[in-house]
């Protein structure tokens, strides 16, 4: 399985001398298949978290098993406001949203809900996806395996692959990454549409995954996994997200997972027993960002009218949204996090941050780290693309997958490249369901949120490996 696969490579990879001197002899390590967002995280957030740790006491973000509620109500929010409140606003509440220590948490939690309560017992990953998948599913009894497409330049199955997948394994459990992990890929709206169909016939659980995604100010928003009018939350959905990826704030081990009352509950009382409980000293930098989400979705729905959208119209927008959040907020929230004062974390927020100005610095930002990882790769294309055997276009997020024309074995690539160019690697059978060391056609995951003058440098040294 998976896990082991990386913790050997950890193994490996992390051994102090080894390390110490691959340092010595290339003075820093390029992580060219990072996971993690490596860009500066919006200069707003960080210094609403900076005054959140001087200006109010630590113990007011003291949470409860489910998190904040101020931040749940945020993300409350910001869901009716990405779905449309009329159809989910009897669907999603604060008791179907809990925080967790990173998506791994929210993993943890979910996949236990569902071995040890609902029975499930198999489970089908469409795609490669992380290695933490193998680690829970073996810690719960759940045997699963990947699907990826027999299509050429394509990992994610296409639409009659997952559903002949779906109807020869019958798993009990689908999981759908979107973008997936490593490759970027998606489906479009009709395609989830179906596949949430396919699913729900199935009689199967969806555990839905949007952590890879990058949430950019411009871009549409990706597909829901909602596709009607709801009364209640669909009984066996799992949404999972995080603000590590989309935010760069991996630090704060912020998840965040929404699905039907009882399993929240489960979630929370799993959080309250283990060292998953979640920890948000940057509360009011995530509830921030949910509020500003919701305002660069309004943003651009002033500009798709046609019209060129003036100062004026933006600044209109973003209070709207605000207004809205501080509704959300205060009803929800209305007292102290830690419930002994009036105020609140809206409080705290609304009497601190210019919400126009927040706003063009957050946005402006953001399309900045766009650019960056367009950037890098060009720089990618440029000095390896003649190197390159086979690639999948990404759609969104920051990861794409590449096959080089390489002799050397999956294992021996990511050693030598470790060791003679100092590029940490992660290599396909860190995301599939296999464990072979000598895999000679196999993916490696390309990164791109990387600051630029590193990345360039790691290209430059892959390029030497690969020309040897």
């Amino acid at each position: 399985m998976t896990y082991r696969s990386l913790e050997r490579a950890n193994a490996y990879f992390y051994d102090p001398d080894r390390r110490l001197a691959v340092l010595r002899r290339h003075g820093a390590v390029r992580y060219l298949s990072s996971g993690v967002n490596h860009l500066k995280a919006p200069a707003v957030l960080l210094e609403i978290a900076a005054r959140e740790l001087t200006e109010r006491r630590l113990v007011e973000n003291y949470t409860a098993p489910g998190g904040a509620p101020a931040l749940l109500a945020a993300i409350a929010f910001e869901t009716h406001e990405r779905v449309g409140g009329d159809q989910v606003r009897g669907a999603v509440g604060l008791a179907n949203i809990a925080m967790t220590a990173g998506a791994t948490g929210a993993l943890a939690a979910a996949f236990r809900y569902m071995a040890d309560v609902a029975g499930a017992r198999t489970a089908l990953v469409l795609g490669l996806n992380y290695s933490y998948f193998s680690a829970i599913c073996d810690e719960c009894g759940i045997v699963y395996r990947t699907a990826c497409s027999a299509e050429e330049g394509r990992i994610l199955p296409s639409l009659d692959e997952a559903a002949e997948c779906l109807r020869r394994e019958r798993p009990d459990i689908v999981v759908l990454t979107q973008p997936t992990n490593p490759s970027g890929e998606a489906y479009d709206a009709s395609e989830l549409a179906r596949l949430v169909e396919l699913v729900e016939a199935a009689g199967a659980w969806l555990v839905f995954d949007e952590v890879p995604d990058l949430a950019w100010p411009d871009d549409p928003d990706p597909p829901h996994p909602f596709t009607f009018a709801l009364k209640g939350f669909p009984p066996r959905l799992v949404w999972i997200n995080s603000f590590s990826k989309s935010r760069s704030l991996a630090g704060l081990r912020a998840g965040w997972i929404i699905a039907d009352e009882p399993l929240i509950g489960f979630v929370r009382r799993h959080n309250e027993r283990s060292l998953w409980s979640p920890v948000h000293p940057g509360v009011s930098a995530l509830a921030a960002d949910m509020v500003l989400r919701a305002a660069a979705r309004r943003v651009r729905a002033l500009h798709s009218e046609g019209a060129g959208a003036s100062t004026a119209a933006i600044d209109a927008a973003v209070a709207g949204a605000v207004r809205q959040a501080s509704r959300y907020l205060r009803l929800f929230s209305p007292w102290g996090d830690d419930f002994a004062s009036f105020g609140g974390l809206w409080h705290f927020l609304d009497a601190t941050v210019d919400w126009p100005l927040a706003f063009r610095h957050y946005a402006a930002e953001l399309a900045a780290t766009a650019a960056v990882c367009a950037a890098n790769r060009r720089v990618f294309e440029t000095r390896l693309g003649s190197a390159v055997q086979a690639r999948i276009r990404p759609q969104r997020g920051f990861n794409q997958c590449v096959r080089f024309g390489v002799e050397a074995s999956e294992w021996q690539f990511a050693r030598q490249a470790f060791d003679e160019s100092g590029l940490d690697f992660y290599t396909e059978r860190v995301f599939a369901d296999h464990d072979r060391e000598d895999a000679h056609d196999y993916w490696v995951r390309i990164s791109t949120a990387s600051e630029a003058a590193g990345f360039a440098d790691g290209c430059e040294r892959l390029s030497r490996l690969l020309c040897r």
